[in-house]
């Protein structure tokens, strides 16, 4: 494998790694060592397999780009250009290889295999082309986990709650317009969050996540529902969460991932129906007439 490394200050240089199997990235144990701070330790493999080299990201925090397009995996040909964080690698032509260049319309000459004069290729029998090997087909996206559908459930029917409680809330304590025009506020936020916050997790959306994290965050302050919140970031926070909302391979620790879900799924369950019995309680309390 033979590779033109660029670094954003400009310098390059030439590589030629006589592997079948190639690791590239910041770590000084890699194959080809990438020194810039926006590489992962180990970025991504390259193999020599019979279709071409195979490029495989390993799962870094800011991916591979084959001639500009995100992938997760892709051949590669000589002159593609791979991009990983701020160092670009050429995929160079193999010394020993020959590149031939020609107008389209001239047509080559063939040397009869019994030694007789060139042969007009144009007149000779055209040899049967070898099929094209197909490229390999991306990685299909992610499933949606049991958990964020959890989520997404709760959202749907957390918003409709919310609203019709702030309204309760107004009539009860017979506010008058300013009370009656918090409410309105109030629901109208509760509204147009939950409706983003359906349509995001429900897309796997990377940018929901970063919101499920903040709402998360915010909601530990209020004291019923702190543990389900917390029960919420600590999911979120899991490495195969984050490459399930950005489109990534979870990778080999998907099988164990897997069988964490539905207990995060019921813990979250479970803590959110104690914070309703909670404030259901706290209610009751507030609402009992005074003696």
């Amino acid at each position: 494998m033979r590779f033109q490394v660029a670094y954003g200050s400009g310098t390059r240089h030439e590589v030629q790694l006589a592997r079948t199997l190639v690791v590239l990235g910041r770590d000084p144990t890699c194959d080809l060592v990438l020194n810039d701070s926006r590489c992962s330790r180990r970025h991504a493999v390259i193999e020599d397999r019979p279709e071409g080299l195979l490029i495989r990201d390993c799962g870094s925090a800011n991916g591979i780009r084959v001639n500009e397009a995100r992938v997760h995996t892709a051949i590669l040909r000589p002159g593609d250009t791979v991009r990983l964080g701020d160092v670009t690698v050429t995929v160079m032509v193999e010394v020993g290889e020959t590149v031939v260049v020609a107008p389209p319309d001239l047509e080559p000459l063939t040397m009869p295999a019994t030694g007789g004069p060139l042969v007009d290729a144009a007149a000779a029998p055209a040899a049967p082309r070898p099929a094209a090997t197909p490229r390999p087909s991306p990685p299909p996206a992610p499933a949606r986990p049991l958990t964020v559908n959890l989520l997404v459930a709760v959202w749907a029917l957390a918003t409709p709650a919310s609203i019709a409680a702030a309204l309760w809330t107004a009539a009860r304590l017979d506010a008058g317009p300013v009370g009656w025009a918090a409410a309105a506020a109030v629901s109208l936020l509760f509204a147009t969050l939950g409706v983003v916050m359906v349509l995001g997790l429900a897309s796997l959306a990377p940018w929901a996540r970063q919101l499920q994290i903040a709402v998360a965050a915010l909601g530990m302050l209020a004291c019923p529902f702190a543990l389900a919140w917390a029960t919420v970031l600590l999911y979120l926070a899991r490495p195969e969460v984050k490459a399930a909302f950005d489109r990534r391979s979870p990778g080999p620790a998907a099988s164990g991932a897997a069988g964490a879900e539905p207990t995060f799924a019921l813990s979250i369950l479970a803590m959110l129906l104690l914070g309703a019995l909670l404030t259901a309680a706290a209610v009751l309390v507030l609402l009992r007439p005074a003696r």
